[in-house]
């Protein structure tokens, strides 16, 4: 039905499961062109990227060490072809783990339900 969530949690799991340096290309199909990223600065303002943006920032961060991210506290609400995603996460980068929340935005494009915009914040230690 309208609010069975399985098609959204296929892309939760893509967004976790293709973060890899090998598979970030594959990762990128998961979010529409005109994606926004939105993250807050420990000093209190907020950066806005674009898909291009967001993707080549990844993409550099896999050059320069292994990065992982996970998933904890998942809450998924669908109602129709919109959906969204709450979420904490533990974004992992050479070694150093930071932990923060997220909010995904989705909607139902051709059968198919993609990323419209990413918002998160780490917790400030």
């Amino acid at each position: 039905g309208s609010t069975d969530t399985a098609a959204v949690q296929r892309v939760v799991d893509g967004y976790i499961g293709l973060y890899t340096k090998e598979r970030l290309p594959e990762w990128k199909a998961l979010f529409l062109p005109a994606f926004t990223a939105t993250y807050t600065n420990a000093d209190g303002s907020i950066t806005t990227r674009t898909l291009e943006e967001f993707y080549e920032s990844q993409r550099a961060g896999f050059a320069r060490a292994a990065m992982t991210e996970t998933l904890h506290d998942v809450r998924i609400t669908r109602a129709g072809r919109l959906a969204h995603v709450f979420a904490g996460f533990d974004f992992t980068s050479g070694g150093n783990t930071r932990r923060g929340r997220l909010m995904l935005l989705m909607i139902e494009a051709q059968g198919q339900y993609r990323i419209a915009a990413l918002t998160f914040t780490y917790h400030l230690q």
